[in-house]
C-alpha cells in the first residue's frame, strides 16, 4: 500500500559543488599573501561560539626565532589573546566572551626582513543550547528520537538494531520518505519499538533486511499486533545487495534521484554521516564494497534506474577505493570525494551542503547503535548529524557548528556513549 508522505524536496543550494573536503581537513587558517622565505601571519578561524574554547592556532605559518607577532590596528574578541607558544612560535587562544564581528590586522616583525599583515576578522555567535535524547537501550533510543522528531508518519522503517548495515541502507531511503527508522531485535519486537508503532499508527511497515536480521514471526506478530497496517520486507542475499533493493524498490523506494553517494558498507561512519546531507538532496546511500576495484553490473544498474547526474563518495581511499572512483569517472555524471583527516573531519566535509541549520546532531563516531535512527531524524529537521568522539568535540566540527549557526545541538545517546565533555562541548 502506497503511502501519502510526500518525498523531501531537496535542500535549497544543496547541490553546490562540494570541492573542499580536503581543505576542511586542515585548520582554518592561509597565508594572505606571498614574501620572501620566513615566516607568514596567519590569521584565527573565522567562526567562533561565545564560551567556547577556540581551537590554539599558530600565528606564524612556520616557527622563526627571529620573528614576533602582535595585533597591529583593530581587537580580537575579548578573551581571546596572541601570546608566544615556544621558540619562534605565536598562537591564538582563548575563550570568546562576547558576541560580535571583529576585524584585526596581525604584523609580523622580523629582525631580516620587512614587517608582513594580515587583515583577519572572527564572527562570534552566541553558543548553542544543548539537550540529549537518550534511552535505556537501543531500541528506546531509537523510539525517542522518533517521538521528538514526528508528530505521526503512515510508513515506518524497521530495521536490526544488533548490526548496523539494514538499518544505514534504510537511513537515508526513510529520511526522502519522510519517516522514522525504528530499531528491533532478531527474533522480536522491544516493548518501547512497539509502543512508538503504536503511538505513530501507521499504515505501512518496511522490514529492511532478510529473515536472519528479522526472522519471519516478527513480521506475521507485526500484521497480528497492528491489523490494518500493511508490513512489506524488502531484503538482498547480503548487505549491499539488501541497499540495491530497498533504494530500488518501487514504492518504498528512491524512484529517482540526480544525486547518490556512495558508502562503504563495511564499517558504519561514513554512511551515517552522509545520510542527512543525502536526504536533503533527495538521494539514497548506496552501500558497497569500497575494497572492490568497480562497482558490480548490479550497482551500475542502480545507477541508471535512479538516472543519476551526480555521485558523491563519502569517506576516504580506505573505505571507498581511488580504483572504484577512478573508474566511475567514466560515467555520464560528475564524482566527487567528500572525506577528511579522519571521521570527525569527514563528517563536516559531507556537512557541507547545509549552508546554515538551527538545529545540529551530534552521534558517536566510535559506536552505532544509538546513532542508527539519527540520520531520518535529522533529515526530517533540515540538519546535519557530525561525528564526536567520546568525551569532546573535534575543533572542526565546532568550527562547523559555528559557520551554520546552530541555535540547538542535539546530543545522540547516554552517557556512556557521549560524556558530560560532549554536552559542554569541550574542543579535542
Amino acid at each position: 500500500m502506497a503511502h501519502s508522505n510526500p518525498p523531501r524536496r531537496a535542500h535549497r543550494g544543496a547541490a553546490v559543488a562540494l570541492g573542499i573536503a580536503a581543505v576542511l581537513a586542515l585548520p582554518m587558517f592561509l597565508p594572505v599573501a606571498a614574501h620572501a622565505a620566513g615566516a607568514e601571519p596567519l590569521c584565527p578561524q573565522q567562526q567562533a561560539l561565545r564560551g567556547v574554547a577556540l581551537d590554539p592556532t599558530p600565528a606564524l605559518s612556520e616557527s622563526d626565532p627571529h620573528a614576533s607577532a602582535s595585533i597591529a590596528a583593530g581587537a580580537l574578541p575579548p578573551g581571546v589573546v596572541l601570546a608566544p607558544n615556544g621558540p619562534g612560535s605565536f598562537a591564538f587562544s582563548g575563550v570568546p566572551s562576547s558576541e560580535g564581528e571583529y576585524s584585526f590586522t596581525v604584523k609580523v616583525t622580523l629582525t631580516d626582513s620587512a614587517p608582513r599583515s594580515a587583515e583577519c576578522s572572527v564572527s562570534v555567535t552566541a553558543a548553542p543550547t544543548i539537550s540529549r535524547i537518550q534511552g535505556s537501550d537501543r531500541y528506546d533510543q531509537a523510539a525517542r528520537v522518533s517521538k521528538a522528531s514526528f508528530s505521526s508518519s503512515e510508513l515506518i522503517y524497521l530495521a536490526n538494531g544488533e548490526k548496523f548495515p539494514d538499518a544505514l541502507s534504510a537511513g537515508s531511503v526513510a529520511g526522502v520518505h519522510g519517516a522514522p527508522l525504528l530499531l528491533t531485535q532478531a527474533g522480536g519486537v522491544p516493548s518501547q519499538t512497539k509502543a512508538e508503532i503504536a503511538r505513530l499508527h501507521p499504515k505501512d511497515i518496511v522490514v529492511v533486511g532478510g529473515p536472519l536480521s528479522v526472522a519471519q514471526s516478527v513480521l506475521d506478530g507485526l500484521a497480528r499486533d497492528f491489523p490494518g497496517t500493511t508490513v512489506t520486507r524488502i531484503a538482498g542475499a547480503d548487505r549491499y545487495s539488501g541497499s540495491r533493493a530497498l533504494i530500488t524498490h518501487p514504492t518504498f523506494g528512491v524512484p529517482r534521484s540526480p544525486w547518490l553517494y556512495l558508502a562503504t558498507g563495511s564499517s558504519f561512519p561514513d554512511a551515517l554521516a552522509a545520510s542527512p546531507a543525502a536526504i536533503t538532496m533527495n538521494a539514497p546511500v548506496l552501500l558497497v564494497d569500497g575494497a572492490k576495484s568497480t562497482l558490480s553490473a548490479e550497482e551500475y544498474g542502480v545507477l541508471a534506474a535512479l538516472t543519476v547526474t551526480g555521485i558523491r563518495i563519502a569517506g576516504g581511499t580506505s573505505s571507498v577505493s581511488t580504483s572504484i572512483e577512478s573508474t566511475l569517472w567514466g560515467g555520464p555524471w560528475t564524482v566527487e570525494r567528500l572525506s577528511g583527516s579522519d571521521r570527525y573531519a569527514g563528517s563536516v566535509a559531507l556537512n557541507q551542503v547545509f549552508t546554515s541549520a538551527p538545529t545540529v546532531f551530534l552521534a558517536s563516531g566510535a559506536s552505532f547503535p544509538d546513532a542508527l535512527s539519527g540520520g531520518p531524524a535529522a533529515g526530517h529537521a533540515s540538519s546535519p548529524i557530525y561525528l564526536v568522539q567520546p568525551d569532546c568535540v573535534p575543533a572542526s566540527v565546532l568550527r562547523d557548528i559555528a559557520r551554520v549557526k546552530a541555535k540547538k545541538v542535539v546530543v545522540l545517546g547516554g552517557l556512556g556513549t557521549l560524556g558530560k565533555g560532549v554536552d559542554a562541548l569541550r574542543s579535542c
